[in-house]
């Protein structure tokens, strides 16, 4: 097992090209896309099978989907080619915690891999429950999604969730949700994670939620905060993409509070490369 060792947070520089602004164009990553199902209807969301020459920048789109064996070997030939100083994650292009096969992948490659740096993005709702064995497959780098901390706006952006075999909607959806996002962040703080906080805005829905949520998650003891602008898809097609401007205007704001990541591609579920230096 590798340990889940705390790291230092005043004045380091944190090798992750998608936490690192100073990182991003230096460290190689990989999405390994070994999660089809979502245990959450997000109301911004789209999850395909898309080839990569389409479409090519939009979280929950992969090529294909990859087996955990398939996975490993597209780990080796990926670290064969960039290096073992690269970040190995899995962030869908379902949610990597409602699906088995995320646990398996991590744990193949931290065998196979025992000092690679393993990287996980979530929604947060199962997040407590499977906290035990991220510590014990030693995973430092995590993402959690939190776009919303009043339970009214949290209604708006999800239409319901799916947790140990129930459906909850509205307000009861958005209590549940978010306890378990704030424990299960409390959580991996306390071991010692690496966390980033992603927020997509969403004008006219959570406008004024961005920049609680970076005072509260700098509280928390989180490292950085992701801003980015929703890209009009699914139930919210209708809603126009923010411009540049607002989001600067926010990450500047929300800089006062919190580090953050300004460099966001908002990369495919099957992302391989240096995200600094792709087109």
């Amino acid at each position: 097992m590798t340990n889940c060792k705390p790291l230092i947070k005043d004045g380091r520089t944190i090798d992750h090209p998608c936490m690192s602004n100073e990182s991003h164009h230096k460290v190689a990553r990989i999405h390994l896309p070994v999660a089809p199902k979502c245990n959450i209807k997000c109301n911004y969301c789209e999850r395909n099978i898309c080839p990569s020459n389409i479409n090519h920048i939009c979280p929950g789109l992969a090529d294909k989907l990859l087996s955990p064996l398939e996975a490993l070997i597209k780990t080796g030939e990926f670290l064969g080619h960039r290096g073992e100083n690269s970040v190995v994650g899995i962030s869908g292009p379902g949610e990597p915690l409602a699906n088995p096969e995320t646990i398996e992948t991590f744990r193949m490659i931290r065998n196979a891999y025992p000092d690679i740096k393993l990287c996980l993005c979530t929604n947060g709702l199962n997040l407590p429950d499977y906290m035990d064995e991220l510590v014990e497959l030693g995973i430092h780098h995590l993402s959690v999604t939190v776009s919303a901390l009043d339970l009214d706006v949290i209604s708006k952006i999800y239409s319901y969730i799916n947790l140990k075999g129930s459906r909850f909607q509205g307000k009861k959806m958005a209590e549940i949700l978010l306890k378990n996002q704030i424990d299960g962040i409390e959580m991996a703080i306390n071991y010692g994670m690496h966390v980033k906080i992603n927020s997509i805005l969403i004008p006219g829905i959570n406008d004024d939620q961005i920049i609680r949520i970076s005072q509260m998650m700098s509280e928390l003891g989180c490292f950085t905060h992701n801003i980015t602008p929703v890209i009009p898809r699914g139930n919210f097609k209708h809603i126009s993409r923010p411009p540049t401007a607002r989001i600067e205007e926010l990450q500047a704001e929300a800089g006062k509070y919190i580090n953050v990541f300004t460099n966001c591609k908002q990369c495919r579920a099957d992302a391989a490369g240096i995200p600094g230096l792709e087109e």
